[in-house]
């Protein structure tokens, strides 16, 4: 849809806060009657932005993780983090919506966001199942919280085309605390090769 993908350009142009619907709706080419037809508000038009293109980047992650089912965690959760990577490098525009400008889109939207880093949570707990060690219940949490501000940063930097280079580093630190500093090395290893 024209006004959803007008609002991406235009927050990740000028940011949420300075983002108006009149901004919106010149870049969609859309009169003020039919953007409210369709939307309540700036915010609700974000949200719904916001949830297509969450959905994109979880598919991407999926198919990515699900690409090898019979493979070790490890090789699957590089298949995911590279495909979300290469998503995100290629369309500059929505990793800065969805990383950056969801943070001042208020309440709804950061409810959202906590929403899809617990998804990317689920992907990275899988790897309890292959782990021999102890980990307190917080481990996924923390490490996609991590992850999730490594690539804010980039992304906050204009970086986004570097985020598929960070894919070693990320195979490595998220196998790490499930499966110890020698395999996380020999992933890390297998992942700059790849």
């Amino acid at each position: 849809m024209r006004i959803l993908a007008a609002m991406i350009e235009v927050v990740a142009a000028q940011g949420y806060t300075d983002t108006r619907v009149v901004d919106v709706i010149g870049i969609a080419g859309v009169s003020r009657k039919t953007f409210y037809e369709l939307f309540d508000s700036k915010e609700d038009c974000f949200l719904a932005a916001y949830d297509i293109l969450l959905g994109r980047v979880l598919e991407k992650a999926e198919t990515g993780f699900g690409v090898q089912p019979g493979a070790p965690w490890p090789v699957r959760l590089e298949a995911g983090l590279r495909a979300v990577l290469g998503h995100l490098a290629a369309h500059p525009e929505e990793a800065r919506f969805a990383l950056v400008e969801v943070l001042a889109a208020g309440p709804k939207a950061l409810a959202r966001r906590d929403a899809a880093l617990r998804q990317f949570t689920g992907f990275i707990e899988t790897g309890r199942s292959e782990s021999t060690i102890d980990l307190p219940g917080s481990t996924a949490q923390t490490i996609a919280g991590g992850v999730s501000e490594l690539l804010y940063s980039e992304v906050l930097h204009g970086a986004a085309a570097r985020l598929p280079a960070r894919l070693p580093e990320l195979v490595f630190l998220i196998v790490l605390p499930f499966l110890g500093p020698e395999r996380a090395a020999a992933e890390r290893d297998r992942a700059r090769v790849a």
